[in-house]
């Protein structure tokens, strides 16, 4: 053991095993507790409810693994949600197509921006966070906005195929592409030594910009779209509709075992540490806490989760 809070090794292990272990004990503790809850039909509605969770995690992963941190994910699904509403009159289905589009472009200027005015992500992202929900604010005038049944995005989300929630579908759909960029195309190897060492990374000749806007526009994109499964799902939209997404998504990553300092993880670890703050929540709301308890328990486990897996060595001084 050196310096560090935790040997290279160790870390490793945590990483690569640690959310497996987690799982496993949530499951067990489930078991005892509430085994209804392991039922198909009980574990299939609860990864409907949480589908939008799900995804915004899988998106979250790739700026994180870049060692990056988008906190902006929330309000954009939240103004995702409301655009999507207001286009859906004049617009129907497309005008969804037109908010996951247009969320991926201020994603990537996001990264873009980030390199360039050399802002931390974490300043620019919150930033974002602040414009988003003012804007969502202004558009609705603290309001609801709904839409009408009957156009084949919304209703495509909301159906099922084999019994299966096609939301669950999506996301899986989207993590199986995300995981096989990460594992077999250079761009998934760039995103990895990119989080292992930037400068290293552009040494190479590695375009660090567009390694960084993809990263941001694929978190934005996976965004854009779980706040259009809100709309399936709840048939309006308002300002505050994802608002809860945010500390559970970041628990779902860092629980996963993708380092909070880039570089290790992936896009199925992240599904597992999905299931794990799926879990939490459940957990909270079982035990016969209040909601936002939700908040405290998620907040102690990143804590932790980020202390067990962050690289001190390669951060050097932590501020």
């Amino acid at each position: 053991m050196s310096n560090a809070f935790m040997s290279n090794s160790n870390r490793a292990r945590v990483q690569k095993f640690g959310s497996l272990i987690v799982l496993v004990i949530i499951l067990v503790i489930v078991a005892f507790a509430a085994p209804n809850l392991l039922r198909w039909q009980a574990l299939n509605t609860l990864l409907l409810d949480n589908a939008p969770l799900m995804l915004v995690i899988v998106g979250l992963t790739i700026p994180i693994l870049i060692g990056c941190l988008d906190l902006s994910v929330a309000a954009l699904a939240s103004f995702a949600a409301i655009c999507g509403a207001m286009l859906s009159p004049s617009l129907g289905s497309f005008g969804g197509v037109l908010v996951v589009l247009g969320a991926a472009g201020i994603g990537g200027l996001q990264g873009y921006l980030i390199g360039r005015l050399q802002i931390p992500s974490f300043v620019m992202t919150l930033s974002a966070l602040g414009i988003f929900k003012g804007l969502s604010l202004f558009l609705t005038s603290a309001n609801m906005v709904g839409i009408k049944p009957g156009m084949a995005l919304y209703d495509g989300l909301a159906g099922r195929t084999a019994g299966i929630a096609n939301t669950v579908i999506v996301v899986l759909l989207v993590a199986a592409i995300l995981q096989f960029v990460l594992r077999f195309t250079t761009l998934g190897r760039n995103f990895y030594a990119f989080g292992s060492s930037e400068l290293a990374t552009y040494a190479s000749g590695v375009r660090r910009d567009l390694v960084r806007s993809i990263a941001f526009a694929i978190s934005a994109a996976c965004a854009a779209l779980a706040g259009l499964m809100l709309i399936s799902q709840t048939m309006f939209a308002n300002a505050t509709i994802a608002d809860g997404m945010l500390l559970p998504a970041l628990v779902g990553v860092v629980v996963g075992g993708t380092a909070i300092s880039g570089g290790v993880g992936s896009v199925f670890s992240s599904l597992i540490g999905a299931i794990i703050a799926i879990l939490i929540r459940v957990g909270v709301t079982l035990s016969g806490f209040p909601p936002s308890s939700q908040d405290v328990a998620f907040g102690m486990v990143i804590l932790i989760a980020v202390a067990l897996t962050t690289d001190r060595a390669k951060i050097g001084i932590v501020k």
